[in-house]
Order: C-alpha cells, then structure tokens, then sequence
C-alpha cells in the first residue's frame, strides 16, 4: 500500500547520502588551507621546486574530486525532488479524489509539495548539510592553536544563536503569510477565471477591493519577515567580519610572539572563513527551511492509500440494488442537514422521481445515490457495498452522473466522455448516441476532438450537458443518476430527452431523475417526495401522486370549511 510516508522515507534515505557526501566535501576542503600551510612551512624555506608541484597536483586532485562529488550531490538532491514531484504529485492528485477531499485540502498539499521539491532543489538545503560537519574545522584551528581554536567557537556560537533566533521570531510569521498567500493566489485564480462574468455582474471593483484586503494581510506578514530577516542577517554579517578581524589580529599577535608561524595564520583565516560559511548561509535560508519543514509535517500526515477493494471484475454482475438507512448529509458550515434520516430501496431496474420544492435536498440525494456526497451518518449502499467505494473502484463506474451543473475538466470532449481513459472513437460515440447527443457533439468545430477549457469554457451550455450526459452513459453503467436534465431544453429537445430515456429504460438501465418536470415523471415507476431534507412519500408514482393528490384535496376542504 502506498503512504505519503513511505515516498519520504525513500526522500531521506537520498538526503542522507548527499549528507554523507557532504562530509566528504568538507574534509577536502580542508586541502586548501593544508597546501598554504605546507607551501609556506616547506616550501619557501626549503626552495623546492619538486615538493611545490607535488603539493600543488595533490591540491588540484582534491579540487577536482570535491567538485565531482558536489556535482553527484547536487543530482542526488535534484533527482530526488523531482522523484518526489511526480510520485507524490500523482499520489495526492489520486488519492485526494478517491476520498472525496476537498478542492481547498488539494490545493495546500500541492503547495506544500512545491514548496517541499522547490527546497530540496535549491542551493538552501546546502548548508543545512554543511553545517553538522562544522567541528572538522573547528578541530583543525584548535591543532593550529587552542586560542584560535576558542575564539572560532565564539565566533560559531554567535551565528547559531543568530540562526535560532531567526527562526523564533519569523516562525510564525512565515505560516501567516503563507496561509494568506495561498488565499490571495485562490481569490485572484477565481475571478481571473471567470474575468468576462465578473465584469458583466459589475464585480471588478468590488472583488479588487476583496484581493487588496487579502492581500494586504500577505504583504504586512512578509514586510514584518523581511524587516525581523535583514536585521538578523546583518548581525550575522557583522559576526563573519568581525570574527576575521579578530582572527588576524589574535594570529598576528600569537606571530609576534612566536607562538603562531605566519603560514599557519593564513591557513586558520581560511578554516575560519569555511567554518563560518555554512552557518552565516542557514541563517539566510531559515526562512526557506522553515517552510519546507512545515510542507514536510502537512505531507508527512497525508493519508494512507484508499482502500479500494476489487468489487467486480470481468463477468461479474451487478444488480444494481440502491439502499439507503437513516442517510443523513451535512454541508461543510451547516448546522442544518440538507439531508435528514433518508431510508429506502431501489430496486434494480427501475427508474426513481426525486421531486420536492427548490432546496428540499433533491441535488444532494442525486449526488448521493451517484457515489458523489457520501452521507455524514448513516449509509447509501450499491449491493450492500457503499456507493462512494464503487464509484472510486478501479475499473468503471456502475453509476453514471450528470449534475445539475456539469463538470468538466481541461482537455478535449473525447477525453472527458472517457474520463481520461483508454477509449476509441467508436465507444465514446456509441455512449453520446444512447445518450441522444451525438449530433449535437458532432456538430462542434473539431467533433469529439474540440477542445475544452477549465470548467467547460469554450462550450455553450447546451454542448456542457451534452457531453455530460454522454459521460454518464459511457462504460455501460448500472444506473444513471441526471439531476434536472430538462435544463435548457426546449419542447423538442424536452420530446428527444424523453425518447433516449425511454430506450435507456428498455435496455435494462436503472435511472434516477431529480425533476420537477411533471412530462419527465411520467417515465418513473417509483418517485420519492423530499421536503426540507426529509422524506414525505416514497412509493410507486401512482400510489405516491394519489396520495398527494389525497392530501391537497383534504387541505383544500379543511380550508373551506375555516370560511
């Protein structure tokens, strides 16, 4: 089973190897400051010509393997990110849809997986391994004198204490403003979207002013990070100059003294300067860790593969037997249902009326019965499995769906009646001729290859539907849900619509039709009555209608008699 966990698992075994080739670089480093020491100690006294080029090819050879293995660990850095990228981005994109979480959870993991990749890319995680390999240096200038050696401790421990206390006062500003970059990026996404109907409904003014309120939270955040950053960078700076003044001066002061030769002076400034490096570049990259460490806890915490049990396979047969028990649905916010304890069975075959005023609950029960809202309590079971599981199975849906609203994705009308699979021609226009709408798609300027833009622009209306409805019928599902189909149509295209739904409920297809179109309700055999989330009747469509029917006229004579 795959888990967010077990795909940074294989991240940090990458990471401990650049790790280790990390501690690699830095003992070659230390040939620099080795070959100054040796050039000045051994060479110049002694005049040897033959022992400088010695040095100098032994120095060149450990230059140019550090730089080979800097090379190596930077691939393995980059080779891991964009590994973590595609597997991980595949994993929360698929898994996210399959547990039904919502646009919002999507778009935060995505952003922290970008910014999790975009670190470990980057020249800011460098440091973050240099820095542990630190002591090699420190112990190098303690060989050279205990005093150098203490003063470059001093020196370490200023900028640590500097790179904690970046990290202490912009912590928690760094999530603000992340938090508020993400809402101003959604808020300017959505309108820039949808930027013609914005300016028609007169909202230009209005959502600008919503984005500048939006945004001005980002921009107070990251002016406060920037002030709080350069002021701690500057002290670091002033740390790494003042430390090398103070290291000339102590080694020029140990040279007079005779405790200190002068080539071991140049050699400590060198150990000195790459000691001090790591450190002074991890206080300017807190901001960037920090934020790649948050990214990692959000990722770390992903959920684990959904469990998608194998429900059929080639030559199993469905029955198609809807139940629902005491389903019972809440909107996000809402502290009323939508949906309250709705209980009763769908026989196989047959075609189901969901009728009720305007917010009864008959979108929300559509959708239910299709997989697409799985109920907060109770159940809605297709064969005694949950709905919302077969819909998520691997193969085909059994339950087709047109929404009310259709959805489409980016792409062209073929791939989204297919649903982005593996399908010919033929399939896809055997699915829109049972669904009536093969001429109205043929009609489009490239047919089934027209393209289609994010949430079906580019299409009429009219043409969303049709290749929704198309969808919805592909793959031979079991039942197909349509929620208000009538939608758009006229008196012909109304008569057209009843005819393919006549044929689709000859062929043995179960339908459910969430209508308020008395015409459509005359193909259903069993219709159920909502009123405020609730189930007024449930039955066969004539027992049902003479029961209303029953209701109004007893109404109407209780009415007359209070006049």
């Amino acid at each position: 089973m795959r888990t967010s966990r077990r795909m940074l698992k294989q991240v940090r075994r990458a990471l401990f190897t650049a790790f280790l080739f990390s501690g690699c670089i830095n003992v070659l480093m230390l040939a620099t400051p080795l070959y100054t020491l040796q050039v000045f100690e051994t060479v110049v006294p002694l005049g040897s010509i033959e022992t400088l080029v010695l040095l100098s090819l032994i120095a060149g050879a450990a230059i140019l393997t550090l730089s080979v293995i800097e090379i190596a660990r930077d691939m393995i850095l980059l080779r891991a990110s964009l590994w973590l990228d595609h597997e991980l981005g595949q994993y929360i994109l698929e898994n996210g849809v399959k547990l039904g979480t919502s646009g919002a959870e999507l778009r935060q993991d995505a952003s922290a997986l970008e910014r999790f990749r975009g670190v470990l890319a980057s020249s800011a995680v460098t440091p973050l391994f240099d820095a542990p390999w630190v002591p090699i240096f420190v112990i190098a200038l303690f060989a050279l004198h205990p005093m150098i050696g203490a003063a470059s401790v001093a020196c370490i421990l200023l900028l640590a204490a500097a790179a904690v206390l970046q990290s202490l006062l912009t912590g928690r500003l760094e999530l603000e403003r992340a938090r508020a970059a993400e809402r101003t990026q959604q808020w300017w996404s959505t309108i820039a979207g949808n930027a013609q109907f914005a300016g028609a409904l007169g909202l230009a003014r209005g959502a600008s002013s919503q984005w500048e309120i939006f945004n001005r939270s980002h921009i107070s955040s990251a002016y406060s990070i920037g002030k709080r950053s350069s002021v701690i960078r500057s002290l670091s700076r002033q740390v790494r100059l003042g430390s090398q003044i103070a290291l000339y001066g102590l080694g020029a002061w140990l040279v007079v003294q005779g405790e200190l030769a002068p080539g071991a002076l140049v050699a400590a400034a060198i150990l000195m300067a790459r000691a001090l490096a790591p450190l002074e570049n991890l206080v300017g990259s807190m901001k960037a860790l920090q934020s790649a460490w948050a990214a990692y806890g959000r990722l770390k915490a992903l959920p684990a593969d959904a469990m998608v049990p194998k429900l059929g396979s080639a030559g199993t047969s469905i029955r198609g037997q809807i139940v629902l028990r005491d389903a019972t649905f809440y909107h996000p916010g809402r502290k009323t249902p939508a949906l309250r304890s709705v209980s009763f069975t769908l026989e196989p075959g047959r075609c189901l009326g969901i009728v009720g005023p305007n917010g009864a609950g008959k979108s929300t029960l559509a959708g239910m019965i299709a997989g697409a809202v799985a109920p907060t309590s109770g159940s809605a079971d297709l064969d005694g499995i949950p709905v919302a599981k077969w819909q998520r199975g691997e193969t085909l849906p059994p339950v087709g769906y047109m929404p009310d609203e259709p959805s489409l994705i980016e792409g062209t009308v073929h791939e989204n009646i297919a649903r982005f699979g593996d399908a010919s021609v033929m399939t896809v226009a055997h699915a829109a001729l049972k669904a009536g709408v093969h001429e109205t798609l043929q009609s489009l300027p490239q047919g089934y290859d027209t393209a289609v833009g994010p949430g079906g622009s580019g299409l009429a209306v009219r043409e969303r539907r049709a290749v929704a409805f198309a969808r919805a019928v592909f793959g031979e599902p079991k039942i197909i849900v349509l929620d208000e189909p009538e939608i758009g149509l006229d008196g012909a295209g109304l008569r057209r619509l009843m005819a393919v739904l006549t044929d689709l409920k000859a062929s043995g297809f179960g339908l459910v039709l969430a209508t308020q179109d008395p015409r459509l309700l005359q193909l259903t055999d069993d219709v159920v009555v909502l009123n405020e989330g609730a189930v007024q009747a449930f039955g066969p469509s004539l027992d049902v209608k003479q029961r209303i029917d029953e209701k109004r006229a007893a109404a109407a004579s209780a009415s007359a008699g209070l006049h």
